[in-house]
């Protein structure tokens, strides 16, 4: 079931949802890979249209951007939430700067 902003709010659609993951059924999100950050391993991911990527490492806490040749560009230690932002915004403007 979608989750429609008026029809998929019932009740109804609520507790469908409810026993669809308790019989071991799961949320899809379908999302531009670019709008995408992949969390394993203690890692955190997000690869952008242009090629480029940054990685996070949970355990260290260093950040490192990447190019679309996977090599480092820029590498932020003790990485917080706002360096993320930062990196995030850098690489979507390259991205609207080439089209």
């Amino acid at each position: 079931m979608n989750f429609h902003p008026v029809k998929g709010q019932s009740d109804l659609a609520k507790k469908i949802r409810c026993l669809a993951v308790q019989r071991g059924g799961f949320e899809l999100v379908t999302a531009p890979a670019s709008e995408v950050v992949h969390d394993a391993d203690n890692m955190m991911r997000q690869h952008f249209e242009n090629g480029w990527m940054w990685e996070g490492d949970k355990n260290t806490g260093v950040l490192e951007l990447k190019d679309e040749k996977g090599d480092v560009v820029e590498r932020i230690e003790h990485a917080g939430f706002t360096d993320i932002k930062t990196v995030q915004e850098k690489v979507e403007a390259m991205c609207c700067a080439t089209m």
